[in-house]
């Protein structure tokens, strides 16, 4: 009964777009490991940490457009999963969740491995399905395809767990991606963008993550619209030539609430969730603005009541907008003139200090071949990158987790999307790196990697944000012997180094100046007054 259920559990989800698997392998899940171990046509990575392993998978999901499998044995095993859970969930990414379980009545006894699986990724997930019977599966096969969002397959195995021969099972590669969230319960969403433009003459654009597939309409659209805009480097837009004149390049500071209201009467957000303080300023003291998102995915990001809608049917409003209901575009035209003169003083400020970390992330960008893939982190190098990176040498490949904003597993996703055909980078924090140093196990030789470990001994930005040193996490670890322990080179960055970083895969630890960057962040400030 174990290898049947195991082998049309795989069966069923192979007709879901899954060819994909990533097997952490134990005792409870053998009948999957088994079956999977026999099927032709499977694309099956082993990995011995689940966590990872889960990362890994949602970066496979997220690079290729389908679902991937993680499959795991019974008890925490399972549990380590949700952290990758929750980020796909928030980014759309159909990861799906294999776990194997004890038989039922096991559950709430203590028993070894025996913990409460289902229901444990919440609403994180679709659906959950526990199945402990063949028949039980005819539910999942009933899913609406393709898949939009994480899905988990709770599979109970009882002892002897394999209980027959393990057929060779044909695993159908078909290239299903993934579709849409729902946007919003109102399907009306024409009066939605209407009555926003009919409040708002004088809009805020601000870009975040959007797919390649929307870049081009969205390009002539906000040429077309001619509102200053400002650009996340996650929209593949940042440096845009033919918006180069509508571009807020002086960083997210400059957009404070006291300037940003004696210019502008609204926002309109198209992409996802942005990183600078501005938005989180939307549910403070900019209550009162109207906001527009514009995404694949049905959040808001705001705790307050806002309009959100899809991206084909707002490129299809601005395509039948009457010119009368053009904007404002004089403050616009005065606040880019004054913006242009502050982010020069902001080119000056990182010429100035030439060792800060932001000065750093400036000398990387303009090092990155423009068809490299970027991998950026989170905390202080999303926003460095953002605020820093060159606009002479465009970088369309850049992405990042943005879903749950955590600096866990950002490794593991890098490796899980990167792609062999070019040079992968991801640039990060060293405790991004401390929580992720298994994740290198998962490198491959055809992959050419480089791994930017920006070393600035804990937390800065908790540093700059609280001055206690109780949020800094403070350390003195330096990188050499973990890039050693995986078998990558390894170069120690300065701004005065002319080391190359050489060989297939190579660990790069930038330890930049405490010093210069604290005095760079406070005259940055000042500037932005």
């Amino acid at each position: 009964m174990n290898i049947e259920l195991a082998t049309q559990s795989i069966r069923t989800l192979n007709d879901l777009g899954v060819a994909d698997f990533v097997i952490c392998a134990g005792a409870r899940n053998a009948p999957l490991v088994k079956v999977l171990g026999q099927a032709i046509g499977a694309n099956i990575r082993y990995f011995y940490d689940e966590r990872a392993a889960g990362f890994w998978a949602m970066g496979v999901a997220r690079r290729k457009g389908r679902p991937v499998a993680v499959v795991t044995t019974s008890g925490t095993a399972a549990a380590e999963l949700l952290p990758a859970t929750i980020e796909a969930h928030y980014t759309g990414v159909p990861l799906v969740l294999v776990t194997a379980d004890r038989p039922r009545e096991y559950r709430g006894s203590g028993a070894p491995q025996a913990i409460e699986q289902v229901g444990i990724f919440s609403s994180y997930v679709q659906s959950c399905f526990d199945i402990a019977q063949v028949e039980e599966l005819r539910a999942v096969s009933e899913l609406a395809q393709p898949l939009a969002r994480p899905l988990h397959l709770n599979i109970c195995f009882s002892e002897p767990l394999i209980d027959a021969t393990v057929p060779q099972l044909q695993i159908h590669r078909n290239d299903i991606v993934k579709s849409e969230l729902p946007v919003a319960v109102n399907p009306d969403f024409g009066s939605k963008i209407k009555s926003f433009f009919q409040k708002v003459k004088k809009p805020l654009v601000v870009v975040g993550a959007v797919q390649e597939s929307e870049r081009g309409r969205l390009q002539e659209t906000l040429v077309a619209l001619g509102a200053p805009v400002y650009i996340e480097a996650q929209s593949g837009l940042r440096e845009d030539s033919a918006l180069a004149e509508l571009i807020i390049r002086s960083g997210e500071l400059s957009l404070s609430a006291s300037r940003v209201t004696e210019v502008f009467d609204g926002l309109l957000r198209i992409g996802s969730v942005p990183t600078l303080r501005l938005w989180r300023d939307l549910d403070l003291g900019l209550s009162h603005w109207p906001v527009l998102s514009v995404c694949e995915n049905h959040f808001s990001g705001l705790a307050r009541e806002s309009d959100v809608v899809d991206f084909s049917n707002f490129f299809d409003f601005m395509v039948a907008r009457s010119k009368t209901d053009s904007i404002d575009h004089e403050r616009s035209a005065e606040f880019l003139k004054t913006e242009s003169d502050r982010a020069k003083k902001l080119e000056q400020l990182i010429q100035k200090y030439p060792t800060s970390e932001v000065a750093q992330f400036r000398r990387l960008s303009e090092m990155i071949p423009s068809e490299d893939f970027v991998f950026v982190g989170n905390s202080l190098p999303i926003r460095e990158w953002d605020l820093a990176a060159t606009y002479a040498r465009p970088h369309a490949r850049a992405f990042a987790n943005r879903g749950a904003n955590g600096i866990d597993g950002l490794i593991s996703t890098f490796l899980g999307m990167c792609q062999p055909n070019r040079s992968n980078w991801v640039v990060l924090g060293d405790l991004s790196a401390l929580y992720d140093l298994n994740a290198l196990s998962a490198a491959t030789d055809e992959q050419t990697l480089r791994i930017v470990v920006v070393n600035n001994g804990g937390g800065r930005i908790f540093d700059r944000m609280f001055q206690d040193k109780a949020f800094l996490n403070g350390h003195n670890l330096n990188f050499q012997k973990w890039a050693e322990m995986f078998g990558f080179s390894y170069v120690l960055w300065t701004p005065d180094s002319q080391s190359r970083e050489e060989g297939r895969h190579v660990v790069i630890e930038i330890q930049p100046d405490v010093e210069a960057s604290s005095h760079f962040w406070r005259e940055y400030a000042e500037l932005c007054r």
